[in-house]
């Protein structure tokens, strides 16, 4: 996209506020591209802006200070939500529709004063397939990003052109995400995960997610990334079984969202 159609389609995501008489907004921050496009925007065309980041087991540590260190970078203050999704028996047990009680969960979790709105980063190639949240999002709160219909792509090159170091940042999504539909999900298998993968991504690896079924462990990377993991095969093997793996496959199709949930991740 040329930079005169990225100042356009800034331009539209900026008067998307005055349009909808949104001036106090409390934005739902991961730290990722499409919230940090949002809290971006919020801090141009707001009054009012608070970043509202979620403490939670489905989150891995890591995820969560970057939200914190990038949030203060951009100028905004922000506050620390702590929440527990897996007393929630309907999330706990992993459903399909699973990202609806997450974010209803979510929405219900932040302290909404008059006048406040909820901002949430879903774009606009996001409302292609199975999206169970989106149910949660119009219920609770506004999606700028889809309601101006910015896309993914678009997404990642208005925060090139804004110079947020983010827009290149791989994709993450909610430790859930690695275990198959109708499994139930405890913070024991979750912080196995997060220890794993932090494991990895220290390694160098760009892109991860560990699949488990049982004690079956499928390692999902970008294809530049396999070399990595066959050259460290048995670092990996070891580490793995350790955390109590015992068949541990590499996927050789990749990464890809949405490969045993069909809510992606």
């Amino acid at each position: 996209m040329k930079k005169p159609e990225l100042e356009q389609r800034w331009k539209d995501l900026l008067e998307w506020y005055p349009e909808n008489d949104i001036e106090k907004v409390l934005v739902a921050y991961s730290g990722g591209k499409d919230s940090t496009l949002v809290l971006d925007s919020a801090l141009e065309a707001a009054r009012d802006v608070e970043a509202v980041i979620i403490d939670d087991v489905l989150y891995p540590d890591q995820e969560i200070e970057e939200a914190k260190r990038r949030a203060e970078s951009m100028g905004a203050k922000y506050r620390l939500v702590k929440t527990d999704k897996l007393s929630d028996q309907k999330f706990k047990a992993n459903p399909q529709d699973r990202c609806y009680y997450c974010k209803k969960e979510l929405f219900g979790s932040i302290s909404v004063k008059e006048g406040e709105t909820i901002l949430e980063g879903t774009n606009a190639t996001e409302v292609k397939g199975h999206r169970p949240g989106l149910k949660a999002v119009k219920e609770h709160a506004r999606a700028p990003l889809l309601e101006t219909g910015i896309g993914e792509k678009e997404v990642r090159e208005i925060l090139e052109w804004r110079g947020r170091d983010v827009w290149d940042k791989p994709s993450f999504a909610c430790l859930a995400s690695r275990f198959p539909v109708g499994e139930e999900l405890t913070e024991e298998e979750l912080k196995k995960v997060e220890r794993i993968e932090k494991e990895l991504f220290g390694s160098g690896i760009e892109q991860l997610r560990v699949r488990c079924f049982g004690d079956t462990a499928r390692l999902e990377v970008w294809p530049k990334d396999m070399y990595s993991i066959i050259n460290n095969r048995e670092e990996i093997v070891a580490l793995l079984k350790k955390e109590g793996f015992h068949r541990i496959f590499l996927d050789l199709e990749g990464y890809r969202t949405g490969s045993i949930s069909p809510e992606g991740g």
